[in-house]
């Protein structure tokens, strides 16, 4: 009878394991490091200097700023939120491109954008700025 038992909680508990793993949080984190210090959270921001951000995908309603100086940004996955370099000159890189909810904004002064396939938006923003974008919608203001 023990064993029966035993074979019945197992059994049930490789059944229920796979739907406990498959569930996804109500709300993405991005996981980013700043400067070089690890950051996550829907809501990630630079400082009102230069900084380095390396970031991962962005899900829908995530979000990166640079703020101010001279930013380098580099998302490493897909862009279904939003990248904002902020004003100062900044290079935005996101080789995997955007989702239609994708938004990779410069900002103000003179910006280097480069994305891969854009199915949402990439906008410059004032100054002379210079937008590479693989396939897709056409970037604006560059």
């Amino acid at each position: 009878m023990i064993r029966h038992a035993m074979r019945t909680l197992c059994a049930a508990t490789l059944v229920a394991a796979p739907l406990v793993l498959t569930a996804t949080p109500a709300q993405a984190l991005t996981s980013c490091t700043v400067n070089g210090r690890p950051v996550s959270g829907t809501i990630v921001n630079g400082t009102a200097g230069s900084d380095f951000i390396s970031c991962g995908a962005l899900g829908v309603g995530d979000s990166v700023a640079g703020l101010g100086g001279s930013d380098y940004i580099v998302i490493n996955g897909i862009v279904a939120g939003t990248v904002d370099g902020g004003a100062g000159g900044d290079y935005i890189s996101a080789g995997a491109g955007t989702t239609a909810n994708g938004r990779i904004l410069g900002g103000a002064d003179n910006d280097f954008i480069s994305v891969g396939p854009n199915a949402g938006t990439v906008d410059g923003g004032p100054g002379l700025d210079f937008c590479r974008v693989a396939s897709g919608n056409r970037p604006v203001n560059c």
